[in-house]
C-alpha cells in the first residue's frame, strides 16, 4: 500500500538556523502518526515544511506518490494537504461561519463549500449556535474547534495539526482527542504534533521522537508508550 506522506532525509530551518537535520518518516493511510519531543525539538517546523511554509533545504517530500518538494504551500492544499497551525490563528473580526468559508477557498473545497458547513455544524455544534458570533469572542477551546473544523473545510486527505490541544481546559482537551480518533475512523489520515505525551500514544498507530531535529526513536504507539525512555524523559515513570 502506498504511503500517504514520505519524507527523506529532510532539512529546514529559519534563516541560517537549520532545525531539520536529515529527518526521513513515513505516514500510512488512514493513520494516526504523531511527532514528539521537547519544545524546539523540531515538531512544529517538520510540519511547516510539510505544509510548504518554510522551504526544504535538503531532502524530498512524498505525497501519495508525486514528488511535492519543490510544490508551493497553496499547491499542496489543492492535493490535500492542510495544517491546523499551532495557537489556531483565526480571524477575530469574522463570524465563525466566514471562517469557515475561507477554508474552502481552493477548488477542491470551494464547490463543496455547503457540504462542509453541514458536516462541520454536526461535528461541532457549538459552532452553529455561534455561527454569527465574532471568532474573537469564542472561548479559546472554541476557537480550536473553530480552527480544526475550517482546517476540514479544506478537504484534507492529510490532516496536520500542531498542538490542538495547547493551553486548553481538560474537558476541552478531551473532546479534541476524541474529534481526532473520529476523524480517523471517517478514513483521514493525520499526523499530529503535541505535549501530552500519554494521551497522543494511546491514540497513535505509530510515532516518531525528535530531539534537537533528529530522528531519536520511532514505533507503534504501544512500543513507545512502553519504552523506559519515553517513560523517565516523556511520563514522568
Amino acid at each position: 500500500m502506498t504511503a500517504v506522506l514520505e519524507a527523506e532525509d529532510l532539512a529546514a530551518g529559519y534563516g541560517d538556523v537549520i532545525a531539520l537535520h536529515g529527518v526521513s518518516l513515513t505516514v500510512a493511510p488512514n493513520s494516526i502518526t504523531v511527532l514528539l519531543g521537547s519544545n524546539g525539538a523540531g515538531k512544529s517546523t517538520f510540519l511547516r515544511t510539510i505544509a510548504g511554509l518554510l522551504p526544504t533545504r535538503r531532502g524530498h517530500i512524498v505525497f501519495s506518490g508525486q514528488d511535492i518538494t519543490s510544490c508551493r504551500s497553496d499547491q499542496r492544499v489543492d492535493l490535500g494537504i492542510v495544517m491546523v497551525p499551532e495557537g489556531r490563528l483565526i480571524f477575530p473580526q469574522l463570524t465563525v461561519e466566514e471562517n469557515l468559508k475561507l477554508g474552502a477557498f481552493s477548488p477542491r473545497a470551494r464547490t463543496r463549500q455547503a457540504e462542509g458547513l453541514d458536516q462541520a455544524y454536526v461535528m461541532f455544534p457549538r459552532l452553529k449556535e455561534r455561527r454569527s458570533q465574532m471568532g474573537g469572542t469564542l472561548s479559546g477551546g472554541e476557537q480550536q474547534m473553530l480552527a480544526l473544523a475550517r482546517g476540514l473545510m479544506a478537504r484534507p486527505q492529510l490532516l496536520l495539526l500542531d498542538e490542538p490541544t495547547l493551553g486548553l481546559a481538560p474537558v476541552m482537551a478531551t473532546m479534541i482527542f476524541e474529534t481526532i480518533k473520529q476523524l480517523k475512523a471517517s478514513g483521514l489520515t493525520i499526523l499530529l504534533a503535541e505535549q501530552d505525551v500519554r494521551r497522543t500514544l494511546e491514540i497513535a498507530d505509530q510515532g516518531y521522537v525528535l530531539e534537537s531535529g533528529k530522528l531519536a526513536m520511532s514505533g507503534s504507539g504501544a512500543e513507545l508508550i512502553a519504552d523506559q525512555r519515553i517513560g523517565s524523559a516523556y511520563l514522568g515513570i
